[in-house]
């Protein structure tokens, strides 16, 4: 006879952060059990195991060893976990209730929980519903920025050091559509006009990123910057990490040992730990979500340092488009949506593909082989999974905005733009190394 679920386990309510956070790690060490069934293997009653899953009270450290011992096959795994779950636990026997203490600018020791891997690309059966660190499944979307810097040679940049009159340049959102290039071997960084015309905005960088936040590059001397939405006018604003990702009017960046998640203050060099591990950021305007290391799992950040749900299982590729977050499987044989909750299937969205892009004009894919690109249509009526459409070759980068979708080509010698509406293609510039987009979805 099938065994009965037990009742979801609700979120922690411990009277410091430090207890939550114990929590919310044991809740990932026991994915998928319930409260009966750990009570039947380590012969602690139901009563206790509700309220160290809550953090009502702080659980044994003997007790909590033998559990990660038990729950992590894999020997190097099982070690860092072991001495997380010590640091956890150490802080939260010595916090102080009420008020709850300030995340701070760095990041605790790497940790969190590791869920046990689902084939099938299906969600577990009982998810821990937020953690510390992450799980992947799905996820990007396009959002807007302001994009570009660089390490020049021909400027200084205000706040640069050595330059007693720079100051702090942080950069407004703006309306309207804003597609930014980086020209061959990162020299110059530009702004599309319309038609053919590009106007010259900084002299080098290395990539681009851009969304509501504003505009931001990596320089040639490798640190993170923010377009102070004048030519020339540029402001350091950190190291870029291994990632980063604009979400809103947010910008985040994976550290570079992959170990924190950090959100940009909005003024100078000031960031703040959000969680961590973790091995790929994802934004756009369903939010911002990141993909674990080992399992692979994709998270949702809900806007609070340390608080992440669990969306869904790892994928090939992941793709915000509008308010959805989309994931192709393991074996690029399908593209699935997620539901926004927890725990939930993810419902079929659309057939095989190679890779995703995502935006607020839609959600695109190469075909299987990354020679095509392909659109996927809207629902019919009668709700039918839409099949993809050829829109032509595949380029080099694919950037997704609100009114067309943007293709550097194969060769890098060609930036194509798309209308939504219209389906036309326009050459708009080039040659480019690559390229950022921020558009408005309202009418072209």
């Amino acid at each position: 006879m099938e065994r009965r679920a037990g009742r979801p386990q609700g979120r922690p309510r411990g009277s410091t952060a430090e207890a939550n956070a114990l929590a919310e790690f044991l809740l990932g060490v026991t994915g998928g059990m319930t409260v009966r069934e750990l009570a039947e293997a380590y012969h602690v009653s139901k009563t206790l195991w509700g309220e160290y899953r809550s953090g009502q009270k702080i659980i044994p450290l003997e007790l909590l060893r033998r559990l990660v011992h038990d729950r992590t096959p894999d020997e190097r795994t099982r070690r860092t976990r072991l001495e997380t779950a010590g640091h956890l636990h150490t802080a939260a026997l010595g916090a102080t209730p009420q008020p709850p203490p300030q995340p701070p600018p760095e990041p605790p020791p790497a940790a969190g929980p590791v869920l046990p891997v689902a084939s099938g690309g299906q969600p577990p059966r009982r998810p821990a519903r937020r953690s510390l660190l992450f799980g992947g499944v799905a996820g990007v979307a396009g959002v807007v920025v302001l994009a570009v810097l660089a390490a020049l040679v021909a400027w200084r940049l205000p706040g640069a050091p050595g330059d007693p009159a720079g100051g702090v340049v942080t950069a407004p959102p703006r309306s309207g559509s804003g597609v930014f290039s980086v020209g061959p071997g990162g020299r110059g960084v530009f702004r599309w006009d319309g038609g053919d015309r590009w106007t010259k905005i900084g002299d080098a960088a290395r990539r681009l990123w851009s969304g509501p936040a504003g505009l931001f590059a990596t320089g040639m001397d490798g640190r993170l910057y923010v377009y102070g939405g004048r030519p020339g006018v540029w402001s350091p604003i950190g190291d870029p990490g291994a990632d980063v990702a604009v979400s809103g009017s947010h910008v985040y960046r994976l550290a570079a040992d992959r170990q924190s998640v950090h959100v940009w203050d909005g003024q100078g060099a000031s960031w703040t730990w959000i969680g961590g591990p973790a091995t790929r950021l994802h934004g756009g305007a369903r939010g911002l979500f990141a993909i674990a290391p080992g399992t692979g799992w994709i998270w949702s950040y809900q806007g609070v340092p340390a608080r992440w749900d669990f969306a869904g299982l790892e994928g090939a590729s992941f793709a915000v488009a509008g308010e959805n977050l989309y994931g192709l499987t393991p074996d690029r044989g399908a593209v699935n949506r997620w539901p926004g909750e927890p725990g939930r299937p993810w419902p079929h969205a659309a057939g095989p593909a190679g890779e995703l892009y995502g935006g607020a004009a839609g959600l695109f894919s190469t075909d299987p082989q990354g020679a095509r690109l392909r659109v996927l249509p809207e629902a019919g009526p009668g709700g039918e999974v839409p099949a993809w459409q050829d829109i032509g070759p595949a380029g080099a980068e694919t950037r997704v905005g609100g009114q067309a979708v943007y293709v550097l080509s194969a060769d890098r010698t060609e930036i194509l733009r798309r209308l939504r509406d219209t389906g036309a293609w326009q050459r708009i510039g080039g040659p480019a190394e690559t390229l950022t987009v921020w558009e408005d979805p309202g009418p072209a």
